[in-house]
């Protein structure tokens, strides 16, 4: 074989090489080419399906907040017919313990409405209003013998039953600062009738004690 057609048989060799090496190139890339394709289509259908899901959430988020505001609209009617009841009843009870105008029937009812907002002040006048009088009777005497029993009321102050009658004085016998220095009877407190305590005078010198108290006749 001449040397030219071993330089044309090298050429061709050389050139089937490179036919061959641009087809695996070729390949290659149109391999890549197709990877490529398959996860933008994933990522495609992954977004779709993340936009439906998000669309659905959205969907749900938005009855279930229209749900919320529907109990919360029920639930405020509701308490507003609850109020309502309430302050109808509570005003038919103050009208009912007006009516006996009693420290036990006031005292009950502050017992079964201990928060009321209402009637509240009205309480408070009616009691003062019913134990308008006031005046001095011994409390308990220079032996240390008690004359009265407590009462336990739903009211404020201190409350006490007598044992016995008492006379009501303008002033305590024997005490200095403690109503008039010469103290007359102005009236008469029944055995057992309820008073409420104002103050208590102590005797100096002695356990005798007397109690300006407020009272009903």
């Amino acid at each position: 074989m001449s040397k030219l057609q071993e330089k044309i048989a090298e050429i061709d060799r050389a050139s089937k090489r490179s036919r061959t090496i641009n087809l695996v190139l070729w390949l290659f890339v149109f391999g890549l080419v197709l990877v490529a394709g398959y996860f933008a289509y994933t990522a495609h259908i992954a977004e779709n399906k993340a936009t439906l899901m998000a669309q659905k959430n959205d969907s749900l988020l938005t009855i279930a907040n229209e749900a919320k505001r529907n109990l919360m609209a029920s639930e405020e009617e509701t308490q507003r017919k609850l109020d309502s009841l309430i302050r109808k009843s509570v005003t038919g009870l103050w009208q009912q313990t007006a009516s006996i105008n009693t420290l036990t029937a006031y005292s009950n009812y502050a017992k079964k409405n201990p928060n009321d907002s209402i009637h509240g002040d009205d309480l408070v006048a009616a009691v003062n209003k019913l134990l308008v009088n006031s005046g001095f009777v011994q409390y308990q005497e220079t032996n240390g013998n008690k004359l009265y029993t407590p009462v336990n009321l739903s009211l404020d102050g201190d409350f006490v039953r007598f044992k016995t009658d008492k006379a009501v004085r303008n002033g305590a016998i024997g005490i200095n600062n403690c109503g008039s220095s010469s103290p007359r009877k102005i009236g008469v407190i029944v055995q057992d009738k309820i008073v409420r305590i104002k103050r208590l005078c102590e005797a100096s010198g002695s356990k005798s004690i007397w109690a300006e108290i407020e009272y009903t006749k």
